[in-house]
């Protein structure tokens, strides 16, 4: 396995965002984390990618204790759903931007980070829009940088919370098919959180039911659709075409 969890809990408040979450991970999963709005499945992301702290559990990525690693340590690429591109910056340095603000020790050189870019627009399709700004792009386009600026740092493991959402739905079935085909080319660890059952159920090789901060099913999508574990699942699936 390249990701363990075991029993991570998060409060916030009297909220109890996850209650004891165990998932396993395979190097080169894929793996979708779906459920309801305010199940835990963003806030065991964040956790994954450092931006959240758990209350209690632990982590561990290819051996190491992931959750005592700082979050710019970890190379966890991020992908969010409204982009967070910087809007003053070209879409060149945006991508950069991971990069640049490293270490000097670690830094690459400018020529390097050049390189780079133009081999990250290459990958995504987007050869040719290096000088624009965000607000010149679709959202398509948008999401394709975001994409490329999560891959800049060479990830570990990428995590993308609902990164289609905002997208009409011929977009969205693109660029899922788009982002498939890039994750298999370059073998990546991807943990994707949706409300979509479809779109969970067309990606993953995985799928983790997600209700009260709990994993209430874990498996093929298949096999989760076939057999639902638990009410809440064949009632969360009821309407779910696949």
């Amino acid at each position: 396995m390249s990701l363990i969890v075991e029993g991570v809990s998060k409060n916030f408040g009297a909220f109890q965002a996850l209650r004891d979450v165990d998932l396993a991970v395979e190097k080169r999963g894929f793996v979708a984390l779906l459920g309801p709005s305010g199940s835990g499945k963003t806030t065991l992301l964040r956790i994954l990618g450092g931006l959240e702290f758990a209350d209690r559990g632990r982590a561990t990525f290819e051996g190491e204790d992931w959750l005592d690693v700082p979050a710019r340590e970890r190379r966890a690429g991020f992908v969010f759903q409204n982009y967070a591109l910087f809007r003053n910056m070209t879409v060149a340095a945006n991508i950069a931007f991971g990069l640049e603000v490293r270490p000097r020790k670690t830094r690459p050189s400018r020529a390097v980070i050049k390189q780079r870019v133009e081999e990250l627009l290459d990958l995504v399709q987007l050869t040719g829009v290096a000088d624009r700004y965000p607000s010149q792009l679709s959202g398509g386009q948008r999401q394709r940088v975001a994409l490329a600026r999560a891959l800049a740092i060479e990830p570990r493991v990428l995590l993308l919370d609902e990164p289609f959402g905002a997208l009409d739905a011929k977009v969205r079935k693109d660029l899922r098919e788009w982002l498939r085909g890039l994750h298999d080319k370059l073998g990546l660890t991807t943990i994707f959180v949706t409300h979509d059952q479809a779109e969970a159920f067309a990606l993953a090789d995985t799928v983790a039911i997600m209700n009260g901060g709990r994993i209430e099913q874990i498996g093929k999508p298949a096999d989760v659709a076939a057999d639902p574990a638990t009410k809440f699942v064949a009632e969360f699936l009821e309407s779910a075409v696949f």
